[in-house]
């Protein structure tokens, strides 16, 4: 396959939610969906890194996702309560990442291991 270089770099990656099952008292189940994220550059990193350092602590907690939302694009097999789809918004990604543990492990844990790629995490 030939490199071809764009002016932003697109991929989807399967995120994995492992929670409590809300009616199997004691069992684990495990949501997917898939994420499109855009890599991003050093220098875009490194100046949403300066603005949040340079926010009172009590605005930093507001913003330790901004890294995450700024590279999310879009989503699909993420549905509502009737089964239909819900179209990518960053402003419910917040939220989703706020409201319990189990969506931040894992869309983090997801996001990250799309940074990686396998050989690197085996030292290959």
């Amino acid at each position: 396959m030939k490199f071809a270089p764009t002016a932003e770099y697109t991929y989807w990656w399967p995120i994995k939610i492992k929670m409590p099952s809300s009616d199997k008292s004691g069992l684990w189940i495990t949501e997917t969906f898939e994420m499109e994220f855009a890599a991003v550059n050093s220098d875009e990193v490194d100046r949403i890194l300066e603005e949040i350092k340079a926010m009172k602590p009590e605005d930093q907690t507001e913003h330790a996702h901004d890294l995450l939302l700024n590279a999310s694009r879009d989503w699909r097999g993420v549905v509502d309560g009737d089964k239909k789809a819900i179209a990518f918004d960053r402003e419910m990604l917040r939220a989703m990442l706020k409201a319990g543990p189990w969506y931040r492990q894992g869309i983090y844990q997801s996001y990250s291991a799309s940074l990686v790629s396998d050989g690197a995490r085996t030292g290959n």
